[in-house]
């Protein structure tokens, strides 16, 4: 059964660091990092959307492709559209250079949405992943203030009683790993991504 929810992609970025084309349409184990990215969210959500800059070239994909509303050119504006764009109250957002997204830790994450909460968000050993979360459509105004003000880390507009943190131990035991939250931004980040995907095809 699917949840009754969107499941947002963010590939809107500029790829600085990683030159040679866009980042998820680069493949990881022999697969396009969107594609995994699609096959997951389609089995999982209601409705998935993209948000992009360019939507030429996501044509031919079975999913609603979306620019970004107030033109920032950066995370929190694209989180901005794939909220306004949502059907469902709730929308689980990703990048699009997550090549190994687990559907056990989506699934809880999802899960614990509750009446009340805004965001409901995995506390990792680095601090709070901000694009591997739940938000609420209830966010748009608080966004759209903070895009405003030029304020552009997501976790700014949080409001502290309506963020719902899932615990790192909870989520080691889901990806011992936490290879939920790798993303590929350099050459480096996409060396060692293809090495982890040889290694799972080999298990």
């Amino acid at each position: 059964m699917k949840f009754d929810s969107t499941g947002v992609v963010l590939a809107g970025g500029r790829n600085s660091r990683l030159p040679g084309g866009k980042k998820t349409f680069r493949k990881i184990g022999g697969e396009m990092i969107l594609e995994t990215i699609y096959e997951l969210f389609s089995s999982l959500f209601k409705e998935v959307i993209i948000v992009v800059n360019e939507p030429r070239d996501f044509a031919g994909w079975d999913m609603t492709v979306v620019t970004d509303i107030i033109p920032s050119k950066c995370a929190l504006a694209g989180l901005h559209a794939g909220l306004f764009y949502a059907s469902y109250p709730y929308a689980y957002v990703t990048a699009c250079d997550t090549p190994f997204v687990k559907r056990s830790v989506i699934e809880h994450i999802v899960g614990s949405i509750k009446p009340g909460y805004e965001v409901i968000i995995p506390r990792t050993d680095d601090g709070l992943e901000t694009l591997s979360a739940v938000y609420s459509k209830e966010c748009i105004p608080f966004i759209e203030k903070n895009l405003e003000n030029n304020i552009f880390m997501i976790k700014k507009f949080f409001r502290k009683k309506k963020v719902k943190e899932i615990p790192v131990d909870k989520l080691k035991l889901l990806d011992p790993e936490m290879r939920f939250i790798f993303n590929v931004n350099t050459p480096k980040d996409f060396e060692k991504a293809q090495t982890i995907a040889h290694q799972q095809e080999n298990k």
